[in-house]
């Protein structure tokens, strides 16, 4: 079975913070999976929850152990800018 180590009490407080307001959906899926899996819900009860596939949840603990916090955040998007913004949407 693959859980995320034990969470500092600081890291847990980010991450929690992250679950609750970050503007990024996918971003707070992947925090949320991380304190899942530290609370040993298993990849394939992450993957129910979020409907998603288990290699997508595996890939996620991946990437936290690799990269941390950091690896919760989409890379940004090659190309060119948006010529208009949401406000204008």
């Amino acid at each position: 079975m693959k859980f995320v180590q034990p969470l500092t009490p600081n890291t847990r407080k980010a991450l929690n913070r992250i679950v609750r307001l970050s503007d990024h959906y996918r971003t707070r899926q992947r925090a949320h999976a991380i304190i899942l899996s530290e609370r040993k819900y298993s990849v394939d009860l992450i993957s129910n929850i979020f409907d998603v596939h288990r290699d997508t949840v595996s890939r996620w603990i991946n990437v936290w152990y690799e990269r941390g916090i950091d690896g919760l955040y989409d890379a940004p998007k090659p190309g060119r800018p948006r010529s208009k913004t949401k406000d204008d949407e």
